[in-house]
């Protein structure tokens, strides 16, 4: 590494440390009732918001408000799901007395540690309930995750054989006439998954790629193959809370990461599913 490199990363590092300790100062004179959840402006999607908006919701059912702050990406959901707004503070409305609080590590999305099947639940009834409680399909939903795990740079993360994985799982299901694939990419689920669920069933559809429809489906369904995701999780989630003689099959796997692959998000009572990575 050249000289002046070096000299750069080295100043870079020292910024990014006194920033630290200077915010670590600023911390300790936080004092207010009031907690917020000091999300980055950018980069998490609906899956990893609802984990601190149920963070948020859990906390300010047994103390103090705590809110989330607002990112991009989190307005479209209010309007879907007015609750959602309630859970979130705009970052101009943050009171420099109001604690800051941040899970790097876990986001907040570990059942049974971070969060229960109770406060779970809670979280569902008040944000979801209203606009899910009577839809209900009946085909099996298959989730393929695809996007931007495959084919990026994210693939050596969270890639994983999907139809290995997709086989084994429906030999967990039986007396299925039709099927719903919901994907982000249909047209790799026609070519990779169509001819074994053509085999299987009278009906195949492939629904439309669209975020709140996708996940309206996941969550209307009493049978459901789930993939490695977090949107997946929550479609699962909301669907248990909701109706009952639920069956949901997930992967274990969730990412290569520090602490290791299993998906720590799942709900015990789920079939998990070990291999295929």
């Amino acid at each position: 590494m050249g000289i002046a490199r070096r000299v750069k990363r080295l100043t870079r590092h020292s910024i990014d440390n006194g920033r630290q300790r200077v915010g670590a100062a600023v911390d300790t004179l936080r004092r207010g009732e009031n907690s917020v959840v000091w999300a980055p402006r950018a980069g998490l999607r609906l899956g990893n918001l609802l984990y601190l908006w149920l963070h948020a919701h859990s906390r300010s059912a047994i103390g103090p408000s705590v809110a989330v702050l607002e990112t991009r990406g989190m307005q479209e959901w209010w309007e879907h799901f007015p609750a959602l707004r309630q859970l979130s503070v705009p970052r101009e409305e943050v009171r420099f007395s109001d604690r800051r609080e941040w899970d790097a590590a876990w986001l907040y999305q570990r059942f049974g540690v971070d969060f229960d099947r109770l406060e779970l639940n809670a979280f569902i009834r008040d944000v979801f309930a209203e606009r899910v409680a009577d839809i209900v399909e009946e085909r099996l939903v298959i989730n393929v995750r695809r996007g931007d795990f495959y084919a990026t740079e994210f693939e050596a993360k969270h890639g994983f054989d999907v139809a290995a994985y997709t086989s084994a799982a429906l030999a967990h299901f039986s007396g299925d006439s039709g099927a719903l694939v919901v994907s982000d990419d249909a047209d790799w689920c026609r070519n990779h998954l169509g001819d074994q669920l053509r085999s299987r069933f009278r009906d195949v559809e492939y629904a439309t790629p669209d975020p709140l429809q996708n996940l309206l489906a996941l969550a209307s369904a009493r049978r459901l193959i789930g993939a490695n995701s977090t949107f997946s999780y929550w479609g699962a989630y909301i669907a248990d809370a909701i109706h009952t003689d639920v069956q949901i099959v997930m992967p274990r796997f969730h990412a290569r990461m520090a602490h290791g692959t299993d998906a720590h998000q799942l709900d015990p009572r789920w079939t998990a599913l070990d291999g295929f990575h």
